[in-house]
């Protein structure tokens, strides 16, 4: 026979229907974290679970830009490189540092479409130096 929903399971005689409650002179016993996760958090430690979640977020975004700044350096530092090393014809070299030269950023505004503008001329330059 199944046991009724909503009440407890027949067990021994007597025994309590809950955990068991800690030895005279023992640790008081260990809190039960699905409890409390399950209950609202108190401001403080919302506030405190905030900053962590937030520097961990300054971490990872600092990570991402560092590694991109690496790749799209490197990236120009291979054009540069293929410059020197290639004898590139007139014509060609003349359309390159067109290129270059319309590039219109503005450096001190820390823009992110000024840095897809850079990474757009970088990949037009490898391509032409593929070429």
């Amino acid at each position: 026979m199944e046991p009724v929903k909503g009440k407890p399971p027949k067990g021994k005689p007597g025994a309590k229907a809950g955990p068991a409650a800690p030895a005279a002179g023992n640790a008081p016993a260990k809190r039960n974290i699905a409890a409390a996760l399950g209950r609202k958090t108190s401001r403080k430690m919302a506030r405190e679970m905030l900053l962590l979640e937030t520097r961990r977020l300054r971490a990872v975004f600092t990570e991402i830009a560092e590694r991109y700044l690496e790749e799209t350096e490197g990236r120009i530092a291979a054009a540069i490189s293929a410059i020197e090393t290639k004898n590139l014809p007139q014509g060609k070299v003349e359309k390159m540092l067109g290129l270059v030269q319309t590039l219109s950023v503005k450096s001190r505004k820390g823009r992110r479409k000024d840095l897809a503008r850079i990474e757009k001329l970088t990949q037009a330059l490898l391509k032409n130096l593929e070429e």
